[in-house]
């Protein structure tokens, strides 16, 4: 990326600030995902670094164009939980079946 151009990396959002204060979810075998996008792969590779460091999955969902998508899962956790009242210890979680043939 040429000197002077901002790097974008999209995370940290999908969530209130009770999920990012402590991701442990004690009794199950997954931790819970973090979402994020960006077009440059070095800063995307430092962020999921962080991500894994903050106890989540990363998982990343492509370019910065994604952002809006995950605009709209915040709103979609926020409107579940400010406004229709589930716990706001609600996160996503990727859960991935063996690809066919492999063991």
């Amino acid at each position: 990326m040429p000197r002077g151009v901002p790097v974008q990396v999209k995370a940290f959002g999908i969530y209130g600030f009770e999920n990012l204060e402590d991701p442990r979810f004690s009794g199950y075998d997954v931790k819970p995902t973090m979402l994020f996008c960006g077009d440059d792969e070095t800063a995307k590779l430092i962020v999921a670094e962080l991500i894994a460091a903050c106890g989540f999955e990363p998982f990343d969902v492509g370019g910065l164009a994604q952002a809006l998508h995950l605009e709209h899962m915040t709103l979609l956790w926020v409107r579940m939980v400010r406004a229709e009242g589930h716990s706001p210890h609600l996160v996503w979680s990727a859960l991935r079946r063996p690809k066919p043939g492999s063991a």
